[in-house]
């Protein structure tokens, strides 16, 4: 197809659109969708951001499983780039890329290969222990990374927190012999969907942290709760009327689900966490402070661009096209994202 006609707003062209994803099947089935479903909601969120310039962040692995969407969104990339360089003089603005924030030890397994093979569609960001402020004499060499010694889990679900919390802030990276460091640019607005609330790594389920950090630099935080998972849980507690605290949002119940969690916890009263860093218990209170504050004025909390009645249905609804819809519409208003053909 030609790019020629297409309307493509400038206004959102260099800006970095953070996804959150996985897929959780058993709450897919539930409701007659599947894990094609997913890639084909996933692909329609991102294609029409990919045109306009935007880039998308996602922290998916690099292992050929059937569920990770790393490599869906390269592809997926690289078909729009093919498309875009056939698009003759309409074509004013460059396909957007991925950018896989990558924390240690993860990014042990990402080969020189790989990243030769999609070094035009993606830049990968090593979050390094380093960079997440362990000190030099707490590092863990790479070679004692899988062997499943007390300070490398610690220190892994330090990096992991860390990744998170960079991708927001955006970040200078030094590259050998080039005079002028790369800047990664920061997350302007985030959509979730899907992510497990027992069976994580880290401190807290990577989408409540996902989220927390999002709220907490008052970005856009898109919620697609009609599709399980985390999402589904945040979605019913910012909705929910009651002052309650749902069990999810409580260590103790995370803890006795997730028999990791709880050798994490005991590790964390003999490692001090670094500058900056944060460990459950702290990260559960202060995402249900938020909780609270969405349950009295939602819009605004999730800076959706969207009035309350949409916000409402967008935490609800289990239809794929209404949801990409109203995502849509709210990154319009916040950033002038226009639709685009498909």
């Amino acid at each position: 197809m030609s790019n020629g006609g297409k309307y493509r707003s400038k206004a959102i062209a260099n800006r970095l659109i953070g996804l959150s994803v996985s897929y959780q099947r058993d709450h897919l089935l539930a409701r007659g969708l599947g894990l094609e479903h997913l890639r084909e909601l996933l692909v329609r969120l991102a294609r029409p951001l990919l045109r306009q310039g935007a880039s998308l962040a996602y922290g998916g692995h690099w292992r050929p499983t059937e569920d990770n969407f790393t490599f869906d969104l390269l592809r997926l990339i690289s078909a729009e780039q093919e498309d875009n360089s056939l698009g003759g003089p309409d074509t004013n603005l460059p396909i957007g890329r991925l950018y896989n924030h990558s924390p240690w030890p993860g990014y042990l397994d990402i080969t020189p290969r790989i990243e030769a093979q999609w070094i035009n569609c993606c830049r990968i960001v090593r979050i390094t222990q380093q960079r997440a402020g362990i000190a030099a004499a707490d590092v863990v060499a790479d070679s004692e990374a899988r062997a499943g010694a007390d300070r490398a889990i610690f220190n892994a679900a330090v990096t992991l927190s860390a990744m998170r919390r960079l991708a927001m802030d955006g970040m200078m990276i030094d590259i050998p012999d080039v005079p002028s460091p790369e800047t990664v640019p920061p997350i302007v607005a985030r959509v979730m969907l899907g992510g497990k609330v027992q069976g994580f790594q880290g401190f807290l389920p990577g989408l409540f942290e996902e989220a927390l950090v999002t709220l907490e630099s008052q970005r856009p935080l898109y919620v697609l709760g009609g599709f399980g998972g985390a999402a589904e849980v945040l979605a019913q507690a910012m909705l929910e009327a009651s002052p309650e605290r749902p069990r999810e949002f409580m260590l103790d119940w995370l803890i006795a689900g997730n028999p990791a969690l709880k050798r994490l916890n005991e590790l964390s009263a003999h490692f001090a966490l670094p500058p900056g860093g944060r460990g459950s218990a702290q990260g559960l209170d202060e995402m249900f402070q938020f909780i609270e504050q969405a349950r009295s004025n939602l819009a605004a909390t999730l800076n959706t661009g969207l009035d309350d009645t949409e916000t409402r249905e967008l935490l609800k609804t289990p239809d794929m096209s209404r949801a990409v819809q109203l995502v849509r519409k709210g990154l319009e208003d916040r950033f002038g994202l226009k639709t685009v053909a498909e």
